[in-house]
């Protein structure tokens, strides 16, 4: 892993799904800085503060290449 900012919402549908600021969808937005306002999850979507966290949250390897 990096040092860089991962920080964003998650969502794991067949792959981890990211979005660093905001997901847009028919029935809901999800913006970085309203992200304390929600109850998780969110069709799917939670907010974590790196992407080490979300991996582990869906049982994921820590390294994305890894099988």
């Amino acid at each position: 892993m990096t040092n860089m900012n991962t920080s964003g919402f998650y969502k794991l549908d067949e792959i981890l799904l990211y979005g660093p600021n905001y997901v847009l969808n028919a029935n809901y937005k999800l913006y970085r800085e309203t992200r304390d306002q929600h109850s998780y999850p969110i069709d799917g979507w939670y907010w974590f503060d790196t992407e080490e966290e979300a991996r582990l949250f869906f049982d994921l390897p820590l390294e994305p290449d890894a099988l």
